[in-house]
């Protein structure tokens, strides 16, 4: 069962963009909270725009190396149990993975007005810079996410790549195509 859950997430682009974005943006909150506690105590944590701006860059900077991973072993990365390399390969990892964040990019002004936004406003209700981060930010995760798959299924970028089984693996066992006799 995980090896057929591990092919949908390296088969499915809507899938594994979707799942890569979500998990880089957790995993960059997660990792970002401790630092952002520390960054805002620094600053002082009355200082709630400082924090808010603080924490946005720390967010980014880590969210954009952690996808890079991910982009990479989803859609670039050959397991050893494969034998062959398929259509995802045929991609530019560079290329591809760098469009994504584009895309983002794009749409990092929604994410930061609901990110920052309502990490500005929790820490104004008296909660915790720390918890505000990762309340606000999570939220601005999910909305971005539901935005960017409504245009990436529009656009065509999170459709699957297919190519011809020749193209996938060249070496495998189809018979060569007949020749076309129709011309004198």
């Amino acid at each position: 069962m995980p090896l057929r859950l591990f092919e949908l997430y390296q088969r499915k682009r809507i899938v594994n963009i979707n799942l890569n974005i979500l998990a880089s943006g957790l995993l960059a909150v997660i990792l970002a909270k401790p630092l952002v506690v520390l960054v805002g105590n620094w600053i002082g944590p009355e200082r709630l725009l400082s924090v808010t701006l603080a924490a946005g860059a720390v967010d980014m900077v880590v969210d954009v190396i952690i996808y890079y991973a991910l982009h990479w072993f989803a859609n670039h990365w050959n397991p050893p149990w494969k034998r062959a390399r398929d259509a995802r390969h045929k991609r530019s990892f560079f290329r591809d993975a760098s469009v994504v964040q584009f895309e983002r990019a794009i749409l990092s002004p929604l994410y930061y007005l609901v990110a920052m936004g309502l990490m500005y406003a929790l820490q104004h209700r008296g909660m915790a810079h720390g918890w505000a981060f990762v309340v606000g930010f999570a939220s601005g995760l999910l909305v971005t996410r539901v935005v960017h798959t409504v245009w990436g299924m529009r656009s065509g970028r999170f459709l699957d790549l297919t190519l011809p089984a020749e193209e996938i693996c060249p070496d495998a066992d189809a018979s060569p195509p007949a020749p076309d006799r129709s011309q004198p």
